[in-house]
């Protein structure tokens, strides 16, 4: 079975797990640890979480930021000798490609879907129209 921890400073975790809820139709493979939101210790939550990845399972876990408070205590708990991956730094898509990915996710399966969903990000404009380029009202934008 294929289980996958969000963990992230604030409610970002339970918000990927959210739109992978809508995007996908099922989140019961996520886990969702929100950091910091309170005083409680999410330690526990993410030892619970390696502790349940079996040997038949495929585990990986989703940090938000290098070097980052939760990154660092996911680190300390070394997930990798339970055969779990730790990607950190991750986005929406790198989490569903792993989520819905047909293969198994080996180190080296991992590492070509987020080089693959790292591409993803990018600065987005929309160029000014001139005058002259607008036809009417009937045409613009969505035409």
């Amino acid at each position: 079975m294929r289980k996958v921890l969000v963990a992230s400073h604030g409610h970002v975790a339970s918000g990927i797990k959210s739109a992978i809820r809508i995007l996908v139709g099922n989140d019961e493979a996520v886990t969702a640890v929100d950091c910091y939101v309170d005083d409680t210790d999410f330690t526990p939550l993410l030892q619970r979480f390696i502790d349940d990845v079996g040997p038949d399972d495929e585990g990986i876990i989703f940090t938000d930021l290098l070097g980052g408070s939760v990154c660092n205590k996911v680190m300390t708990l070394m997930p990798e000798r339970r055969g779990i991956v730790h990607v950190t730094g991750f986005n929406l898509i790198a989490v569903i490609e792993c989520l819905l990915s047909s293969d198994r996710l080996t180190p080296e399966k991992v590492d070509e879907i987020v080089a693959g969903c790292s591409l993803q990000m990018k600065r987005v404009s929309v160029e000014k129209e001139s005058s002259e380029d607008v036809e009417d009202d009937e045409g613009g934008f969505f035409s």
